[in-house]
């Protein structure tokens, strides 16, 4: 054992200026089901490597996201889920799935030529890239179990209204997969990781690897499970 998975402290033995420290633009909630072993989870890993930005809750125990549901994002995926691109404001105007399709509509529906079309489409594109986009949100807020305990989190009332977020498709490494689920149900940490590298993308610029130290815990335990094997 290298942590604590109560207390969230490394072992004797281990000093943490040797361990990696990840300092993350916006703060991280995960709340863990209260039968989601721990040996299982993944979620340990975020507050050891982001111990100033990351808080596990046990469920039933969830804050209260009343006041600040229009900062705060949960990222699952689901039919009402959107892109992590929608949550921002550019030049001072919140971006909406309605701007796109409004703008989609404009180009396509002009009176000018194919070609004209296509110029505007691509200038239209540049200018986006080229404008600075703002998140909207200050907190996200995932939740660690297995699918068959999620739908208990999901449903209370205290999440079922904020605003969801699906990320792009990965296939998970995880070496403890769950029966009848796809390849990019990813374990906890690696959701994590992956939105802090499409949050990059989005809103700083060229992902560089600045969040890669998030998997240090899990590329351990993996290379350890591929030598037992």
């Amino acid at each position: 054992m290298y942590f604590c998975y109560s207390c969230y402290q490394y072992v004797d033995g281990i000093d943490v200026k040797d361990m990696p420290h990840v300092k993350l633009p916006i703060k991280v909630d995960i709340i863990k089901h209260q039968k989601e072993l721990d040996g299982k989870s993944t979620a340990v890993h975020a507050v050891m490597l982001a111990p100033e930005d990351v808080e596990i809750y046990s469920y039933p125990i969830i804050p209260n996201y009343a006041n600040d549901k229009d900062q705060t994002l949960l990222i699952f995926p689901g039919p009402d889920a959107k892109h992590l691109r929608l949550y921002s404001t550019q030049s001072g105007k919140k971006r909406s799935v309605v701007d796109d399709v409004v703008m989609a509509k404009k180009i396509h529906l002009d009176n000018s030529s194919d070609v004209q079309n296509e110029n505007r489409a691509k200038k239209s594109e540049f200018k986006l890239k080229e404008e600075k986009l703002n998140p909207t949100f200050n907190k996200i807020v995932f939740i660690d179990s297995t699918w068959s305990q999620v739908h208990s989190i999901l449903t209370d009332e205290r999440l079922k209204s904020l605003s969801r977020v699906e990320l792009s498709e990965k296939e998970t490494c995880y070496w403890r997969k769950q029966n009848n689920r796809p390849n990019t149900h990813l374990a906890t940490i690696e959701a994590i990781h992956s939105f802090f590298q499409q949050f990059h993308q989005i809103f700083i610029g060229e992902y560089d690897g600045k969040f890669d130290n998030l998997l240090f815990f899990y590329k351990f335990f993996y290379s350890l499970v591929k030598k037992s094997k």
